[in-house]
C-alpha cells in the first residue's frame, strides 16, 4: 500500500479506493487513524477513481512529521485503521554518526518483507513536547549513504534499543507512550540475573554458584568450596575486570584476563586489595565452570531472538575458543559452529550432539521467559553457556546488547549472519501490531 498526498482533503478526511472498501463487510464513515504511535479521528471518502493499492492523505499531515512514500501495510480493527509498521531503532546516545547509520543498514536487509517505515534515532532526538522524534529513515528507493533521509517522525510503534540507556525523562516519555513496546528494555546485571534465574529450581541447576563480594570472610568460603573462583564485576562484557583467584600455601593469586599473576600474602593485604576493588565497581564472586582443550578455554555463545510471529527461535550457536592459558573467549577469530565442536572435542556422535544443541536451546529459552515476566518483552539475546566435562551445560550470562557481527565471521554457515541481522525487525514489526496473524484476522491492503 502506497500513500497519495491530496491538497483538496481537509486535515480530519482520508479518502480510500472502493476496490478496498467493498473487501470489507462494513466501513464506517469515520475512523481512528493509526501511525506508529500517533492517532487522529477521520472521516472517510470513498473514490472509484484511486487505485486499490493506494490510500489518500490530506496533505495538512506533513505539518506534524515526516511521513515518507514508502510501502506499507495497512488493516483496519474495528474502527481503527492502521497504517505501518512504524519502527525506531534506538542506537545513539549524542549524535548519528555516517558510520553509524552505515553499520545499521546491515539490519534492512529483508525490507521487502518488512516495509513501513524504519528510523534510527538517539536519545537527544526524541521530543516529548510534541511526541516526535528526529532522526533517519530508511529509504529502499535510493542507493548509498543517501539510503538514509533525515526526518522528524511520530512516536513509533515499537522500540528496538541497541544501547544501554541509564535514568532519562526523554526514554521514559516514549516508552510510557508507545505503551512499552520496547525490547530489550533492560540491562540486566549479572546479580540480578543470578537472583531471578535461581528463583526456578530447574535454571537454578544450571547456573554457577554466585554470590556478592562484601568481605574477605565471601571469598574465603568460596575458595574453602571449590579451590578456585573468579572475581567479576557486576556490570561487565567482553571479560573485563574478571580475575581468577586461588588460595595457595603462601596467600593468595590472582590472574587477570591477561595473565598478569598477582600474590597477595597474607588477609590484610587481601582485605585492602578487596576493598579497593569494591570502590570502582560492585563484584561478585562465582563457582567457576569450564571446559578447556589444548589449554584454551571453550563455551558457547547462544543467539536466542524472536521471530515474526513473536516466538523464540534459536538463530545460531556459535562456539568460541579463548587464548591460550586466558579464561575468556572473545576472539572472533577462533569460533565455530556449535555440532562442529561437540563432535571434535566433546566427541559426541551427530544424533548426541544434535539432542545436547535441542537441550541448551530449551534451557536458554526458559531462562528468557523468566526475565521477561519480570522486565517485559524481550527479543534479541546473546547467552554465553559452557558445557562441562560431564557434559552439564552451565548459564554463564545473558547479554540483550550482543554482537552480531561475530555470525559474519562464521564461514561454516553463512546464513546463519542473514538470520541473526534480520530476525529483529520480523519481531518488531509484530510487536508494532503488524504480524501476520494480526492482519490476517483483518481487511488487508496488498502493496
Amino acid at each position: 500500500m502506497f500513500i497519495q498526498w491530496i491538497s483538496e482533503l481537509k486535515p480530519d478526511q482520508i479518502r480510500l479506493s472502493k476496490g478496498f472498501v467493498d473487501d470489507l463487510r462494513t466501513m464506517p464513515s469515520s475512523l481512528r487513524l493509526h501511525f506508529g504511535a500517533w492517532k487522529k479521528e477521520v472521516k472517510v471518502q470513498i473514490s472509484d477513481l484511486l487505485p486499490h493499492s493506494i490510500i489518500g492523505l490530506p496533505k495538512a499531515f506533513k505539518h506534524h512529521f515526516t511521513m515518507p512514500a514508502l510501502p506499507y501495510e495497512i488493516y483496519l480493527d474495528g474502527r481503527n485503521l492502521h497504517i505501518g509498521p512504524v519502527i525506531a531503532l534506538l542506537v545513539s546516545n549524542g549524535k548519528l554518526t555516517s558510520g553509524i547509520l552505515k553499520e545499521y543498514r546491515r539490519y534492512l536487509m529483508n525490507y521487502e518483507k518488512i516495509k513501513g517505515l524504519i528510523y534510527v534515532c538517539s536519545l537527544h532526538g526524541i521530543n516529548p513536547g510534541n511526541q516526535t522524534v528526529n532522526g533517519y529513515f530508511f529509504n529502499p528507493g535510493s542507493e548509498g549513504e543517501k539510503q538514509w533521509e533525515k526526518g522528524i517522525f511520530p512516536y513509533p510503534g515499537t522500540v528496538y534499543r541497541r544501547i544501554k540507556v541509564s535514568k532519562n525523562s526523554r526514554y521514559d516519555h516514549l516508552i510510557t507512550h508507545i505503551k512499552r513496546k520496547i525490547f530489550n528494555p533492560y540491562c540486566v546485571d549479572k546479580w540480578e540475573l543470578w537472583n531471578i534465574l535461581s528463583s526456578d529450581p530447574l535454571l537454578k541447576k544450571h547456573l554457577p554458584y554466585t554470590k556478592k563480594l562484601n568481605h574477605l570472610h565471601d571469598l574465603n568460603m568460596m575458595l574453602d568450596l571449590y579451590g578456585s573462583v573468579y572475581l567479576k564485576p557486576a556490570h561487565g562484557s567482553m571479560g573485563k575486570g574478571i580475575s581468577m583467584v586461588e588460595k595457595v600455601s603462601n596467600g593468595y593469586l590472582f590472574k587477570n584476563r591477561d595473565k598478569v599473576k598477582s600474590l597477595i600474602k597474607n588477609k590484610n593485604q587481601a582485605s585492602v586489595f578487596l576493598h579497593r576493588l569494591k570502590k570502582r565497581k560492585r563484584y561478585l564472586i562465582q563457582q567457576p565452570v569450564t571446559k578447556t582443550y589444548h589449554n584454551r578455554n571453550v563455551d558457547f555463545r547462544v543467539i536466542l531472538q524472536k521471530d515474526g510471529r513473536m516466538n523464540w527461535t534459536c538463530s545460531g550457536i556459535i562456539a568460541r575458543f579463548g587464548r591460550s592459558g586466558r579464561f575468556y573467549t572473545n576472539d572472533v577469530k577462533s569460533i565455530g559452529l556449535a555440532k562442529d565442536v561437540l563432535h571434535n572435542i566433546f566427541l559426541l556422535d551427530e544424533e548426541a550432539a544434535a539432542s545436547k544443541e535441542k537441550e541448551i536451546i530449551t534451557i536458554c529459552s526458559k531462562a528468557c521467559q523468566t526475565i521477561e515476566k519480570i522486565y517485559g518483552p524481550s527479543g534479541d539475546v546473546g547467552i554465553d553457556v559452557v558445557i562441562d566435562p560431564d557434559l552439564k551445560v552451565w548459564i554463564l550470562e545473558i547479554n540483550s546488547n550482543h554482537q552480531h557481527k561475530m555470525a559474519s565471521y562464521l564461514k561454516e554457515d553463512p546464513h546463519m549472519y542473514t538470520r541473526v541481522m534480520t530476525r529483529p525487525l520480523e519481531f518488531a514489526k509484530a510487536l508494532a501490531g503488524f504480524s501476520e496473524e494480526t492482519i490476517g484476522k483483518h481487511a488487508k491492503m496488498e502493496s
